[in-house]
């Protein structure tokens, strides 16, 4: 089959609504369309590895300090709630997560009778983590403080920050106000959806997202920070964009 012939069925494959953004970039040359579309392929993997990093050592590093503050949070009848606040939250964190918790413990309990019969907690019950693992990454973007004062969440997530999350970003020590932190989060979070779905991130900075991630890891521990840049393929990816 000639090449020409090859990249139309290739692209009447593909769906040329989702091939048109790659055409647009090439100029109308399907060739190199086709290029563009492999090679975002590789960015959206790239992406993938330096988010799943970046997504892990956040959710951590915000789960250690809110299981701190659950912990000395004081009940009305004097007693306190329990570290594990997906279990039972102090407020404000408990109307901020409230949804998010259920759904993630039906989801746990579902990831629990789906582990095959080899499975080394087959039987085990349902643990702080398990449900941790659960919840989205939207979740800890609406914990960290956000700069629109109409928010009805404004105060309770300043209120987290200030007494909790901030601790989590030692690293962050011009941000007091977590509102870099915040924005840097949020960026990459659109970015993670963006990827997730497939899209096209042609127009992407990639190296203002990448600096966000790195400085992301450097503020939860800045001994992070120069492996985490290290080991990203991003730049190496990005030099292989296909211009012809």
């Amino acid at each position: 089959m000639p090449q020409s012939t090859t990249t139309d069925l290739i692209v009447q494959s593909l769906h040329v609504s989702r091939f048109g953004t790659y055409a647009r970039a090439a100029g109308g040359d399907m060739k190199l369309a086709l290029r563009l579309y492999l090679w975002n392929l590789d960015l959206a993997a790239a992406f993938h590895s330096c988010l799943s990093v970046t997504e892990v050592l956040l959710r951590n590093a915000m789960d250690a300090q809110l299981r701190t503050w659950n912990a000395a949070q004081a009940r009305a009848d004097g007693g306190t709630f329990p570290a594990e606040w997906l279990d039972d939250a102090a407020k404000p964190l408990h109307s901020l997560t409230s949804g998010a918790r259920s759904t993630a413990r039906v989801n746990a309990g579902k990831a629990r009778a789906a582990r095959p019969t080899e499975h080394p907690r087959k039987h085990e019950p349902i643990t702080h983590d398990d449900v941790l693992a659960q919840l989205t990454f939207g979740v800890f973007v609406r914990l960290l403080p956000t700069t629109d004062v109409d928010d009805k969440t404004h105060r309770g997530r300043q209120v987290l920050w200030d007494e909790a999350l901030a601790q989590a970003f030692p690293g962050a020590k011009d941000d007091p106000e977590g509102k870099i932190i915040a924005s840097r989060v949020g960026r990459i979070h659109a970015l993670r959806n963006r990827v997730a779905h497939m899209e096209p991130l042609l127009e992407v900075n990639v190296k203002a997202r990448h600096r966000d991630m790195i400085q992301i890891v450097g503020a939860i521990d800045p001994r992070l920070q120069g492996w985490f840049a290290s080991v990203s393929q991003l730049h190496e990816v990005v030099r292989r964009r296909p211009t012809t």
